[in-house]
């Protein structure tokens, strides 16, 4: 395999880290440029949010709060930097923390429990509380070092750990004012509140441990009603469990803890899977011994109240930068809403007089590519321009009315020019495809019926193909609906295709992705005009990409060819690529499992990808889509001063470039070539042409060749050298 191959199979296998052959390095691209509506996009590529958990912890050691977000969805962490120069938003994407940071999942919170002066991160560990200690140096930065699985507490019956649940948030706090960290969680049942107060300042006289004991009564002396998000109040816990009123047993609340009035004693907000709304509780009572006096169950009622389906939680956390804690809500189930779904409250008022005030519904998600529930993601020149435009299928959208969510594509046109990659919104229902009303729209583009132009071909989720034909005879594509079940294909589940010639025959095959995890191979078949598709594998390669003692794999191949033969790509339920080889000339027999967690790439769930080179700089660059609904994108880079287009004996021009109307280009060397070899790779890493050379000039005819970007490569006594061409 060349040199100039190798550097782009490894851009398509792109991660954070930085690889040691030829000094290669891949990034998450944080500069793309991304206008929608008129409205450039401050962090495009952030992945979407569905289920966001805020909390906030100081990522960079500048003394100013950032934001770790938990998308329960997944679990997957993004993490943004607070910088008060920033015009509007005071948050950037950092991805580049997510790596320090250590596993979380379900749930996470902030407190500064050990009295360090950095916040550390409690989450959730097997039905308790575990404790992540923040070891921050100014020399090695943010660090994490697991410091109990489970914090205990001393209960009636003894020692047993506190009991917490996957669906149930805790809140964090000094709740008796004494110097150290008290939580206050819901009992079993989910009706009355524990308070598990600290005994580390009372017994050994430090805040730095973590020393539990259940306080006998019902923290407030109120229970949930059971039957909706509101509270009664006055309730004798031991009565109420005697005569078996703590019997409405439910899981899915989220508890917020804030001193509305500054005196003292905490108030708490509760988000509820009986209830779309926000349930405030004043407390009118003392440090030892709290009382719910008041409520407010359409919270806050004196504004816009919140309105939630899908179990709305609270978090109270300066936004804007002016030291006053405003209120985000964002729901703590993981179904329903997925684009309106961050609620942002400003406060208006100060830390002692709480005026929530709603600003918008789309907080740091209208930043965002963001197409609802899941994204499919692909790359297609849908204008002609030469440069491939971005295509999302999604799941669905959501919408209110069931009758209107449905799957749709969203379009990204492709502007980029001068070096600087960018992209245009367009639509968000491509060809009208909402009105299939179909969910999981995967689309994938080639040539079906061999007419020299690329089809369309859809996947979805009752696991057949809906077919568009291209009917137009020029660069721009016109998609004519054809039939929505092409070639009566069912595979049962989530069907998600890719358009390729598997056997090399010449002509186009079908693999096709599921659910379940495996591939299925079809055969092209066709004579004539006649199209005809066989199954040929439903398990094809052996390649299976559900996770173990799981159902659902959801694979999302991608075949690719850099020269060295056929290599197979498979994006996963569990967030991983996985990566296959010993494809050609075994296409009946198993692949080789290279490896299921392809270059530490994990987008946590429903992965998708495409590779294309987006920002035209001559190597390969990763479109990923996630369960969240946004994507990420991945830029290939050089490193360590390696320069591909050196000006030595192997440089050569090419003209014309961009190739227009004419079928013959000349290429110019700089100097004369012995035993030479040319070829043209296309944007997926297939070689569509190859001539041996001698000498200084040389002619070659494109006739046979689609528009599009390709490479032309020069490789010579084990060498290459690699120039971008562009037919028109």
């Amino acid at each position: 395999m060349n040199l100039r191959i190798k550097f782009i199979l490894f851009f398509i296998f792109v991660s954070l880290r930085v690889f040691s052959q030829a000094g290669l390095q891949f990034v998450l691209d944080t500069s793309v440029i991304v206008q929608k509506n008129n409205y450039q996009l401050s962090m495009p590529f952030a992945g979407g949010f569905n289920s966001p958990v805020f909390c906030k912890i100081d990522l960079n050691g500048d003394g100013q709060n950032d934001l770790l977000v938990l998308d329960r969805v997944g679990d997957r962490l993004s993490t943004f930097i607070f910088n008060a120069n920033l015009p509007g938003l005071k948050f950037k994407y950092a991805p580049e923390y997510i790596t320090k940071l250590p596993p979380l999942h379900d749930w996470v919170s902030s407190y500064d429990f050990d009295c360090d002066g950095d916040l550390d991160l409690l989450t959730y560990f097997n039905n308790s509380i575990g404790v992540w200690q923040n070891d921050y140096s100014q020399s090695a930065g943010i660090s994490f070092s697991l410091f109990t699985s489970q914090i205990n507490s001393v209960y009636a019956s003894g020692l047993a750990p506190i009991f917490s649940t996957q669906v149930n948030l805790s809140a964090f706090d000094d709740v008796d004012n004494d110097g150290d960290m008290d939580i206050l969680t819901f009992t079993n049942s989910g009706n009355f509140i524990e308070f598990h107060k600290n005994y580390s300042m009372d017994s050994l006289g430090v805040c730095n441990q973590l020393l539990f004991k259940v306080e006998p009564d019902c923290w407030g002396h109120f229970r949930l009603s059971g039957l909706t998000n509101s509270a009664l109040l006055n309730q004798n816990c031991f009565t109420n469990k005697l005569e078996g009123r703590d019997s409405h047993l439910h899981s899915g609340s989220a508890l917020t803890i804030l001193d509305e009035d500054c005196d003292g004693d905490v108030d708490i907000i509760n988000g509820d899977i009986l209830g779309s709304n926000l349930l405030y509780l004043r407390n009118g009572g003392t440090l030892d011994s709290a009382i719910i006096v008041q409520q407010d169950s359409i919270f806050p009622s004196y504004n816009t109240s919140v309105n939630m389906q899908n179990l709305p939680a609270a978090f109270y956390l300066d936004l804007d930068g002016d030291s006053i804690n405003d209120l985000i809500v964002s729901p703590f189930a993981t179904v329903g809403e997925d684009l309106h779904n961050v609620h942002f409250y400003k406060n208006t008022g100060n830390n002692c007089q709480n005026v929530f005030s709603f600003v918008k519904n789309n907080f740091l998600i209208d930043q965002m590519i963001d197409v609802g529930t899941s994204s499919n993601v692909s790359f297609f020149d849908l204008d002609g321009d030469g440069k491939k435009d971005l295509i999302i299928g999604n799941d669905y959208a959501y919408n209110a009315n069931p009758n209107l969510q449905y799957s749709s594509l969203t379009v990204y046109k492709n502007t980029s020019a001068s070096g600087v990659s960018s992209f245009e919104f367009i639509t968000n229902d491509y060809l009208n495809l909402s009105s299939l009303m179909q969910f999981g729209l995967y689309p994938s583009f080639g040539d079906l019926d061999g007419d020299g132009d690329d089809d369309l071909l859809l996947g979805n989720a009752d696991g057949t193909l809906i077919f568009y034909k291209n009917t137009s005879s020029g660069a721009v594509p016109n998609f004519v609906f054809s039939s929505p079940s092409f070639q009566s294909i069912d595979i049962g589940n989530n069907s998600i295709p890719q358009i390729i010639d598997v056997n090399r025959d010449g002509k186009n095959d079908l693999l096709i992705g599921e659910r379940s995890g495996v591939l299925n191979y079809f055969t092209n078949n066709t004579v004539g005009s006649n199209l005809l598709f066989n199954l040929q594998s439903s398990n094809f390669g052996g390649v299976n990409v559900a996770a173990q003692n799981s159902i659902t794999g959801f694979s999302a191949p991608l075949l690719l060819d850099y020269g060295n033969g056929y290599e197979l790509l498979v994006g996963s339920e569990s967030g991983t690529i996985y990566h296959y080889q010993n494809i050609d000339n075994n296409l009946t027999g198993n692949f080789n499992l290279i490896d299921s967690v392809y270059n530490a790439i994990n987008e946590s769930k429903r992965l998708t990808l495409s590779v294309y080179d987006y920002n035209a700089d001559g190597v390969i660059d990763v479109i990923t889509g996630n369960s969240d609904g946004g994507v990420r994108g991945y830029l290939g880079n050089n490193s360590n001063g390696i320069n591909l287009n050196q000006h030595d004996e192997m440089f050569f021009d090419v003209s014309p470039n961009p190739i227009k109307d004419e079928n013959i280009i000349s290429v110019r060397f700089a100097s004369t070539i012995e035993n030479g070899q040319l070829q043209i790779v296309d944007v997926l890493g297939k070689i569509v042409k190859s001539d041996n050379i001698r000498g200084q000039y040389y002619q070659l005819n494109l006739s046979s060749l689609s528009k599009g970007t390709y490479l032309l490569t020069l490789i010579q006594n084990g060498r290459s050298f690699s120039k971008k061409i562009i037919k028109l």
